[in-house]
């Protein structure tokens, strides 16, 4: 008789571990305030030596994605942060035209954008790369509530200080959350924040932070006094910053005449910017 032996062929499944999907960003969205953003230029060709201010608005992107780790079994949370949909120039505070004219986009400049960001604590971040003339740059962003607190400086090579190629870039600049109504920054939403409201409602276009825009429209009108109205009270003080300098203690208040062609100069960068993004 013969034995017939059954032999079972087993097909072992083999599970791949996919990491799981990276956790959502976080946007925000700001606008310098100009009279406390200040951009010292030096060197260059021309010999600068003069203090810029900011105008415009940017995104900020910060989260963090999964990577493998070559010594853990699951993948590990790295951080990251960026700069997104960057629309500032650089111009001068102390005249009517901003120097050199028509100003310098912010972007090309310090190539924000283009940095790599990263951090430990989520209200302090760090940027790194190079700037628009490809030197290196490092710049930290402290995030205080609605408020952020940008420094950092560009590196020169050692050996060319006396080299006329370059330009030196210091950077000290303050940025409100885009909807915010402390106008005079001193750490409350009040009947001071109304009176400036007050002063400029009706401002049709080009309409700045500091003349009342608290929703970030350009215009001064009655949505501004409805986020005025819904925040009164306690609000982040910039004093929160005092352990580093802030461009308000050296740089002086633009002209009406100077913010208005800033606006105006900002409007067309912003311009410049969607028709090349149509024209990919």
């Amino acid at each position: 008789m013969k034995r017939i032996v059954l032999i079972a062929v087993v097909t072992a499944a083999v599970f791949v571990r996919q990491a799981p999907a990276d956790p959502p960003d976080i946007l925000r969205e700001y606008r310098f305030v100009p009279s406390h953003s200040n951009v010292h230029v030096s060197g260059g060709s021309s010999s600068y030596d003069m203090d810029l201010s900011i105008a415009g608005r940017f995104g900020l992107v910060t989260g963090y994605d999964y990577e493998p780790s070559p010594t853990a079994h699951v993948p590990t949370l790295a951080p990251h942060a960026e700069f997104v949909d960057v629309n500032a120039i650089l111009f001068n505070p102390r005249s009517a035209a901003p120097i050199p004219v028509p100003g310098w986009d912010l972007d090309k400049t310090l190539n924000l954008t283009g940095l790599k960001g990263t951090f430990t604590d989520p209200s302090e971040l760090h940027f790194s790369g190079a700037d628009g003339q490809g030197i290196p740059i490092k710049l930290d962003a402290t995030l205080r509530g609605p408020l952020l607190h940008l420094t950092g400086i560009n590196f020169l090579p050692p050996t060319c200080f006396s080299c006329t190629q370059y330009v030196g870039y210091k950077v000290d600049a303050l940025a409100v959350i885009r909807s915010y109504a402390d106008f005079n920054l001193d750490g409350v939403i009040d009947n001071a924040d109304y009176a400036v409201w007050k002063a400029n409602v009706g401002t049709p276009v080009n309409a700045s932070f500091e003349q009342g825009d608290a929703n970030g429209d350009g215009v001064v009108d009655g949505a501004d006094y409805v986020v005025w109205r819904h925040t009164l009270g306690p609000a982040t003080s910039v004093g929160l910053f005092a352990d580093s300098s802030l461009a308000a203690n050296s740089v002086p208040e633009p002209t009406t005449a100077g913010l208005a062609l800033a606006g105006a100069l900002f409007l067309a960068v912003r311009a410049t910017g969607r028709a090349r993004r149509l024209s990919n």
